[in-house]
């Protein structure tokens, strides 16, 4: 009977994983950082749908979103020599989710950044249900990973219908991660102006406050263009 052959040992460090500085300090070998990687990359909470996406392949057709790759890419370089974060607006299906969860994938990956992946509808509904009667969490134990993480993703601002209760609770997220000094990067479908005439802004939709946080927090990325899912990738999969 055999055996499959196993991989050699590292040859710096035999195999152990770590190494011993000088001042007997223990730190982790090179050979373990893809490891680390892929350990960050699962604690960023990327769902399956978007975990292929990355900048290089992100091909938008407008000109605003070919300016928002580029300013992506420039957010990546510069990271971690980044002031404010990125507010990503714009209609259905023009690749905002594609594009935040690209900075993420690629900081997590080239830069060792810990970051997260939040849904804000998802957020709100697991908040609310930390109060039904034998709820095992607590709303605050849901919303610390949100307001610490380096980098946080906040996916679909707006999307719910806001009450007061969300609104507070967004506020003081971002507020939280504000005086943190923690970068947010966030995508939503509503803009400044209104799409048409009676649709809402994001103002009116998150609030004054909000709307005036995110002022402070991030730069303004708007993005246009068709809606990928509905005109452009069916057209290339029949032509």
């Amino acid at each position: 009977m055999t055996t499959p052959a196993q991989a050699p040992a590292c040859p710096i460090c035999n195999g152990f994983g770590v190494l011993e500085k000088p001042d007997g300090q223990l730190v982790a070998c090179a050979c373990r950082e893809p490891e680390r990687i892929l350990a960050r990359a699962r604690g960023a909470h990327i769902p399956d749908r978007y975990r292929s996406c990355s900048l290089a392949t992100f091909n938008g057709i407008h000109e605003s979103q070919k300016a928002a790759k580029a300013l992506a890419q420039r957010f990546v370089a510069a990271y971690p020599a980044v002031e404010s974060g990125l507010l990503i607006t714009g209609p259905a299906g023009v690749g905002k989710t594609h594009l935040a969860v690209a900075i993420l994938a690629e900081l997590v990956e080239s830069k060792f950044v810990r970051g997260l992946f939040c849904d804000f509808t998802d957020l709100l509904e697991r908040i609310q249900a930390t109060y039904t009667p034998g709820s095992d969490e607590n709303a605050d134990e849901i919303l610390e990973p949100c307001r610490e993480t380096e980098l946080l993703i906040l996916d679909e601002l707006g999307a719910r219908r806001p009450t007061d209760w969300a609104r507070d609770v967004l506020y003081g997220l971002l507020n939280t991660r504000y005086n943190r000094r923690r970068l947010t990067v966030i995508t939503t479908n509503f803009g400044d102006q209104a799409s048409q005439p009676g649709a809402e802004t994001l103002e009116m939709r998150v609030g004054t406050p909000v709307r005036s946080r995110l002022a402070e927090m991030c730069v303004l990325v708007p993005m246009t263009g068709p809606d990928y899912r509905r005109e452009v990738r069916p057209a290339r999969l029949f032509s």
